[in-house]
């Protein structure tokens, strides 16, 4: 437990030593007009970008990881120990807080479903060896993985070896959470539609998301594409210079993570967009212009190279982008991964029906058992968005003044206005039709939902929008039931030796092949999860070796398939 708490604090010190580096030395901004928690989100997003780095010339081991950490530390915190102390003790509850509840989450958490699956294999290979060429031979997933999973990687290091993987989602979540109540405890900017928008995020989060094995990478992604849109919103509130800067910059950082983390944050570019039409490009300083934009770019084509390097596409789902004349290229990895999301997202296993497939997918047939299958999901989340909602409002009823002086009301964002619908409309769209999975579309459902509150308070009922009362209770509920859930699920939890989230192990057998070793399982339990590599050594192979082919050229692993299956 103890461990578990220092690991914590330990990677919350190195994410804002790293978002202090960054801005200091790569893009020569003052930190001091950074808050905290955006130095920790940032710090995050650079430990990703420096994943990528390293990772096509050495594999994120214990030794590397670690030189990484102490490196960004001393010249991070070291070079700004004042500003960190006096943040420290100005912010004293807030971190505290969330440390507490984060801690309590971290506590005997299941990993998510697929992480045995697809998620530690792959972080396995990220820290055994140095980028490998045609690594989706191994396994389909591995070829449109996941920023997030190279950036959990960095926590691989020697006092904690493999646990380190499970920390990346809980550091995440601190930063939101102070975030949030940093937004929370600041009144300067009370009745501003973006600081309405974090709150009401803030207990949706706090509540929908209280337990970590639901995150996934689904989770990271959504958070880092909603808190773009909140700096969006913020965007179009203010008339400093300053202040657009440095949102802007955030945007721009914080849209390209949440793409390389996955792809169902395809609407991210618009707000890109939108932001250099707002400010134009002759408000902006032109050197931080430049290295802001030098830097997401040389990020975003990191991810493409990986991606590439990994299948023989740029983006494995579209088959436009592959080069199939590479030896590495994985054949039929598009319709694999279409397989993979198409029907299945689609509840076909829950169909009963006597429809074909084909038949299934065409014209809507799909949606009647969809619904079935999601409604409960579905009502979770409104819940979740609703019931704060509705407890704020009851504290301000009497605070409610009918009239037009709300500023939406008296002065429309037309910028704001088409960007917001668009965002909404084609992101729904696409994902309904593509893959109707609620958790890829959570960032789209949450914008709309709250946009269509504020169109009918402020439009429709023409009430000015001002919540006096009740953030706070409704705050200290949030918090409440996301501690009581978790502490309960801890003191029920059987295992009272071990805090730490559990890692199946998998017993495995050995074959050769020429100078390599490949493991795979054979466990005596029946099981999936038992049949999948977990934490077997590297090489790992479900399929024992069949039909690939390993060998080494100029330092670099490769993984072609072969004809020959046995």
């Amino acid at each position: 437990m103890i461990e578990i708490f220092s690991s914590l604090i330990f990677f919350i010190i190195l994410a804002i030593s790293a978002g202090l580096f960054f801005l200091r030395y790569v893009l020569s901004v003052d930190s001091n007009i950074f808050r905290i928690s955006e130095i920790g989100l940032i710090g995050i997003s650079f430990l990703t970008f420096l994943s990528f780095l390293i990772h096509f010339i050495l594999p994120l081991n214990t030794n590397v990881n670690l030189i990484v950490a102490v490196f960004l530390i001393l010249a991070g915190i070291f070079k700004n120990i004042n500003f960190f102390i006096n943040n420290l003790i100005k912010d004293f509850l807030i971190f505290s807080i969330s440390l507490v509840v984060v801690f309590v989450m971290t506590l005997n958490y299941n990993p998510h479903e697929d992480y045995g699956y697809y998620h530690l294999p792959y972080m396995i290979n990220l820290i055994s060896e140095k980028i490998i060429f045609g690594l989706s031979n191994l396994q389909p997933q591995f070829g449109w993985n996941s920023s997030w999973l190279n950036f959990s990687s960095m926590f691989f290091l020697p006092f904690l070896g493999l646990n380190g993987l499970h920390m990346s989602n809980p550091i995440l979540f601190f930063f939101i959470l102070y975030l949030f109540l940093e937004i929370a405890f600041n009144k300067k900017d009370d009745h501003s539609i973006s600081r309405y928008f974090l709150v009401i995020l803030s207990f949706y989060i706090i509540i929908k998301f209280s337990r970590i094995s639901a995150h996934g990478f689904d989770f990271p992604a959504n958070i880092y594409l909603l808190i773009s849109f909140y700096y969006f919103l913020k965007l179009n509130e203010t008339s400093e210079k300053l202040n657009k800067e440095k949102y802007f910059m955030i945007i721009l950082i914080f849209s390209t993570v949440a793409l390389t983390i996955k792809l169902s944050t395809f609407m991210a570019p618009l707000l890109i967009l939108s932001s250099l039409f707002i400010i134009g490009f002759k408000n902006l300083k032109k050197k931080l212009l430049i290295k802001s934009f030098f830097f997401c770019s040389v990020f975003f084509s990191f991810w493409l190279i990986q991606q590439f390097i990994y299948s023989g596409c740029f983006v494995p789902m579209f088959e436009f982008t592959c080069i199939k004349s590479t030896s590495w290229y994985t054949q039929e990895i598009s319709e694999s991964i279409k397989a993979a999301t198409g029907a299945v997202n689609k509840s076909i296993r829950d169909y009963t029906g006597a429809l074909s497939q084909e038949e299934y997918l065409r014209n809507f047939n799909w949606v009647s058992t969809w619904y079935s299958r999601n409604k409960t999901e579905f009502i979770e989340h409104l819940s979740a968005f609703l019931i704060p909602i509705l407890v704020i409002l009851f504290f301000n009823l009497k605070y409610f003044n009918f009239s037009k002086n709300h500023y939406l009301y008296k002065k429309k964002n037309y910028t704001l206005i088409i960007t917001t619908s668009l965002f909404v409309l084609i992101g729904l769209s696409l994902w309904f039709i593509k893959s109707p999975v609620i958790r890829f579309g959570v960032p789209y459902l949450y914008i709309f939902l709250f946009f269509l509150i504020v169109f009918f308070f402020v439009y429709v009922f023409k009430i000015d929008l001002k919540l006096r009362k009740g953030i706070f209770i409704t705050l200290i509920l949030a918090l409440t039931f996301n501690l009581s859930k978790n502490l309960n699920r801890v003191i029920n939890f059987e295992n009272r030796v071990n805090y730490w989230p559990k890692i199946l192990n998998v017993e495995f057998s050995s074959k050769k092949f020429e100078n390599y070793s490949i493991n795979y399982p054979s466990s005596k339990i029946v099981s999936t999860q038992h049949q999948f590599c977990w934490s077997i050594p590297f090489i790992c192979h479900i399929d024992s070796g069949k039909g690939i082919i390993i060998s080494k050229k100029n330092n670099y692993l490769f993984i072609t398939q072969s004809n020959n299956s046995n």
